[in-house]
């Protein structure tokens, strides 16, 4: 009786590593294995959403990154969620715009700080950047998707987990949000 040879490790390994790759290949020209569309690679605006933690920042380096590679567009997002928009209601319970404002203002110079930071690291570059503050008293995920929808956005960065204290097993809240319910792709740095 003869035993028949297997592959060798090596061979096999080579094998796996080129399924891999001819994946990758089918997965950026915007087709997986399968014949599905799955990306298209024209990335002209990226969006990152930040909030000044850890993870937002190193989520807006893999930003800077892919937008030097693609010669992109950057837009910067910062959304205030405010609950004090309820407390400096008027009586009628309309946060009226001087309150707006007013909270604006607080914020306003620590999330500059971040805004000069990701410009900073495009200091040399002639790629466009422009930063956004949104105040919202509803959602946050609401918020960055419908302005990402609304600016037609080609990519959303974001970090995992935000400033809360509260930790979800894999992503945070927001993002977990934004990766469900956007309709462009989004990249979840951790």
């Amino acid at each position: 009786m003869r035993i028949k040879k297997s592959l060798p490790y090596n061979k096999i390994f080579i094998l796996v590593l080129l399924s891999y790759y001819l994946n990758a290949i089918f997965f950026l020209k915007g087709v997986s294995i399968k014949g599905v569309l799955c990306l298209s690679l024209s990335i002209k605006k990226i969006l990152i959403t930040i909030d000044g933690s850890e993870n937002s920042m190193k989520a807006a380096e893999y930003a800077v990154s892919l937008v030097k590679k693609y010669d992109a567009e950057l837009t910067i997002l910062y959304v205030l969620y405010s609950e004090l928009g309820f407390a400096y209601s008027n009586l009628l319970g309309v946060t009226t715009p001087k309150a707006i404002e007013d909270v604006l203002d607080t914020q306003k110079k620590d999330v500059q700080k971040w805004f000069d930071e990701i410009r900073s690291k495009l200091a040399n570059t002639k790629i466009p950047v422009t930063d956004k503050i949104i105040v919202s008293v509803s959602s946050i995920v609401g918020e960055i998707v419908g302005f990402a929808d609304k600016e037609k956005m080609d990519l959303i960065i974001l970090g995992t987990r935000g400033r809360t204290g509260f930790k979800k097993l894999l992503l945070g809240s927001v993002a977990e949000g934004v990766v469900n319910h956007s309709s462009c792709p989004v990249m979840v740095v951790r």
